[in-house]
């Protein structure tokens, strides 16, 4: 086995890797091949390490910046990390994890902190840390690891891409997208990303009962929408009716 720095031809493979790798896992939304693309077109990945069993791709496991709210500087998230089903098991993850490690000291990180399960994160040294927090994520599942120093104390963030919408939303905007009108949408409430996209401000209701998509808001989550976005606001300044089948009859959003 070898662990090497990402090469730009292994882009596809580190997706079908992540793809593969948290395809049945209990917790996932199935985002974790986005948060990963993010990371990258924003410059974001410090440290992206590919595990390689005879020429193939197997494993693959991404470092980047946290931002805490004691202003603790030069700080690490760790994850995702993925390892093909068929090669689980023969320590990959492990080795992964270890030499990720290694290089972030290498680069003078402070410290490192994930989401994840304790019981195999325990053998890395990371610890739940009562003092160090990050919102929105049960307390027994965010881990920290301080390489130099002292543990900080505060909220702490992880990069923008880890705010991605779920497969399950994805498929609810995208129906509500075919049926878009400027004046709003009726949506179906038996879809289970409805309410979740009402919680992040992606859908409003009006108060005839009608929806609004909030274009904006959905661009926070995914990089798709926020391209389309961008175009609706251009074809709307055109004067068209529905900037979103235009986008799509021209082949803009293919």
């Amino acid at each position: 086995m070898i662990i090497r720095s990402e090469k730009t031809s292994d882009i596809k493979a580190i997706e079908e890797v992540t793809k593969a790798a948290f395809e049945n896992h209990q917790f996932s939304q199935q985002t974790e091949h986005y948060i990963i693309r993010d990371l990258r077109v924003d410059d974001a990945l410090v440290i992206s390490l590919v595990a390689e069993v005879d020429g193939r791709v197997v494993g693959h496991i991404a470092f980047s910046p946290v931002t805490i709210s004691d202003g603790t500087t030069d700080w690490h998230c760790l994850g995702p990390v993925s390892v093909l089903p068929e090669f689980q098991g023969r320590k990959i993850g492990t080795t992964l994890v270890n030499n990720g490690i290694d290089l972030l000291k290498t680069m003078d990180s402070k410290g490192c902190a994930l989401v994840g399960l304790p019981t195999f994160y325990y053998r890395f040294g990371f610890e739940n840390h009562p003092q160090l927090i990050h919102e929105g994520v049960p307390q027994e599942l965010f881990v920290a690891k301080s390489l130099f120093g002292q543990m900080p104390s505060g909220t702490v963030e992880f990069h923008d891409a880890f705010k991605q919408l779920s497969e399950i939303e994805i498929d609810a905007i995208t129906d509500v997208i075919v049926d878009f009108d400027p004046n709003g949408m009726m949506v179906d409430f038996a879809n289970p990303g409805i309410e979740s996209l009402i919680e992040k401000d992606a859908l409003i209701e009006r108060s005839d009962g009608k929806f609004t998509i909030r274009p904006l808001a959905l661009g926070k989550y995914n990089t798709y929408f926020g391209r389309l976005t961008q175009h609706m606001i251009t074809e709307m300044n055109r004067g068209h009716k529905n900037p979103i089948l235009t986008a799509i009859k021209y082949g803009v959003l293919e």
